[in-house]
């Protein structure tokens, strides 16, 4: 630490030092962190070009921000002020539109002569600022009350929702009741190829209908890993495989049972490339369907931060997506407080995409379980190691009027020309 801070009064002494400004922002907390930042303040001495520019900037709006013309102003003013040239506008939160829809009904604590994306579009045309359609794509409710609307598609297919090993639906959950700590709400099922049908249709209508310059996805995932059992997709599995996955989990496909240990690994990867792959066709579909309009939309996806687990827990194989130029860019939403886990994310990341690749990477910073110095923090130290994209989530009125992102607005807009 005496090194760090003799080095630190040797750059203090050079007039204008930029990287100096910068790396005071580091909040050195723990040992590790100390050596992170001797080793940068030495490289600066002899590689003034380390630290990368940021080249695009996004911001996350959820749809109370959204709900009238006094709100999306404010917002609108804030990303000027920031110079946020992206934000993720949310026009689906839980099975419902923040725009027009003849498919969806409108949120429910919007006027209905209200169409918060048309407004926003037209307040931005002139603007420098990129509008994304942030769109929930499994998720379909979360309310403690059921919806208010008939048409919500919660009441129009009740075999469309996900389904737990044990054949718990989740259009069996008791909103009213208290959930588990890990409850995100209800899912649809990612295989039945209904639901499949209704994204697509409702997807389909959006960019049709507006001029929007991106589509953004989210939960475009299974629920978890012990999920994946509707009864419609199970069906549709074993007419094309002859077997029952269950029976892989209940141990009838086992060695007990006369199964080679090949036999039952070749039939894991089986129904496990089902799952994956289900998630994987609605991308190329959706790919397809922009593509085949002739459409400029850029297409991302908000995706887990670990590569590893978001294959094989969430079945979210985004890296493929990314090499196979199925979407345009990944915003990997990199929650993490602690600051080792989150450099072991971008590690693996940075270790598994060429550097062409890696400029479809977005890095998603949080500001809801952590303060803007640690934030800040994670916003160098990516930087440092090569990451040029970032988006904040998300936008919250109370943290404006706090000043609250103001170390974060800094890191962003400073560049090393």
């Amino acid at each position: 630490m005496k090194m760090i801070k003799r080095l630190m009064k040797k750059l203090k002494k050079k007039k204008n030092n930029i990287f100096l400004e910068l790396i005071y922002n580091i909040k050195i907390k723990n040992r590790a962190l100390q050596f992170i930042a001797l080793f940068f303040i030495m490289q600066n001495l002899l590689f003034p070009n380390i630290l990368s520019n940021i080249n695009n900037k996004y911001i996350w709006i959820n749809k109370e921000s959204l709900i009238d013309t006094i709100k999306i102003d404010s917002v609108l003013s804030f990303v000027k002020e920031s110079n946020i040239e992206n934000i993720f506008f949310q026009v689906r939160s839980r099975g419902d539109a923040l725009y027009e829809s003849q498919i969806v009904p409108k949120y429910e604590k919007i006027d209905s002569s209200f169409d918060p994306l048309n407004y926003v579009l037209e307040k931005t045309k002139d603007e420098n600022i990129k509008v994304h359609a942030w769109f929930n794509t499994y998720m379909l409710w979360s309310s403690p009350k059921i919806p208010k609307d008939s048409l919500h598609f919660y009441f129009q297919c009740q075999n469309c929702f996900a389904t737990d090993f044990n054949g718990k639906s989740d259009s069996n959950i008791k909103l009213n009741q208290i959930q588990s700590q890990n409850w995100e709400g209800v899912f649809l099922s990612p295989l039945n190829n209904n639901v499949n049908k209704h994204i697509l249709l409702v997807i389909d209508e959006l960019i049709n209908t507006y001029d929007i310059d991106g589509l953004h996805l989210d939960y475009v995932r299974f629920q978890d890993m012990f999920y994946g059992y509707n009864e419609v997709g199970i069906k549709d599995f074993e007419n094309k495989y002859s077997f029952n996955p269950k029976d892989l989990d209940r141990g009838l496909i086992s060695p007990r049972f006369g199964y080679l240990d090949t036999e039952v690994d070749s039939l894991t990867k089986l129904w496990d490339d089902y799952k994956t792959n289900s998630i994987t066709n609605l991308i190329k579909s959706i790919n397809n369907l922009i593509r085949s309009n002739d459409s400029s939309i850029k297409l991302s996806v908000a995706v887990k931060p670990n590569i590893i687990e978001a294959k094989y827990r969430w079945y979210q194989d985004w890296l493929t997506w990314i090499k196979l130029d199925l979407i345009d860019f990944a915003v990997v939403m990199n929650y993490d407080s602690n600051i080792n886990k989150f450099n072991f994310n971008n590690r693996l990341i940075n270790n598994s995409l060429t550097d062409f690749e890696k400029q479809k990477i977005v890095i998603g910073i949080s500001t809801f379980n952590q303060d803007p110095i640690d934030a800040s923090d994670k916003i160098i130290l990516s930087r440092l190691n090569g990451f040029n994209n970032f988006s904040i989530y998300n936008y919250n009125q109370k943290q404006i009027t706090d000043n609250w992102y103001n170390p974060l607005i800094n890191v962003f807009n400073f560049n090393i020309e």
